[in-house]
């Protein structure tokens, strides 16, 4: 009994950091609560123990919850006030141009790393969408940058895709550049790195 009593003290003595944590302290007070209401000595004296924790972990965990409260709007503000720039930006420059051709310097069984050169016209670019396609017809999402360069893992194997990537700024889509095909074969992979 000594040990769940300490355990309980030194809990109540940690207010908590978080405030998702408000409910699940009322709810373990709560049971405390329970687990301690008789009519012994030991039991009114953690009720006591129990109620005067139990409002302060509630006044921690408010002024924990106004500071995250306050934390976001910050940050909604900040990038508000970058959106509104990138906006103005992307107003002077309109639509970036076309990209530079995919290249690769290395890639796996299942990865790749692509490199290409940043539009030479249009407007400033924001970041760089590159995108995935079986047929060479319909292109999907593959993975987002800001910078010309990314590495693409998980690919499917043993399938030949093609890939392309196209800049975006407060305008939209830029054209996308030339297409790139590879196919993730393993065996290729290794007779590669062997130098065969």
């Amino acid at each position: 009994m000594s040990f769940l009593l300490t355990r309980i003290r030194r809990a109540l003595a940690e207010p908590p950091q978080e405030p998702f944590t408000h409910h699940l302290n009322v709810a373990l007070c709560a049971h405390w609560k329970t687990l301690f209401a008789n009519e012994t000595k030991l039991g009114r004296e953690m009720g006591a123990e129990l109620r005067a924790s139990l409002d302060a972990q509630q006044t921690a965990c408010a002024d924990a919850e106004k500071k995250h409260v306050a934390y976001v709007a910050a940050s909604l503000a900040m990038w508000e006030a970058k959106r509104n720039a990138f906006q103005l930006e992307a107003t002077l420059g309109g639509l970036p141009g076309a990209t530079g051709p995919l290249a690769s310097s290395d890639y796996g069984t299942h990865w790749i790393l692509f490199h290409w050169q940043p539009p030479a016209t249009g407007g400033p670019v924001w970041g760089y969408r590159v995108e995935r396609s079986p047929d060479n017809r319909d292109f999907y999402l593959a993975d987002l940058g800001v910078e010309p360069e990314i590495t693409l893992v998980n690919q499917p194997q043993n399938v030949k895709l093609y890939y392309r990537v196209l800049a975006f700024n407060g305008w939209g889509d830029g054209p996308p550049g030339p297409v790139f095909g590879i196919q993730f074969d393993p065996e290729l992979v290794d007779a590669r790195k062997r130098g065969g």
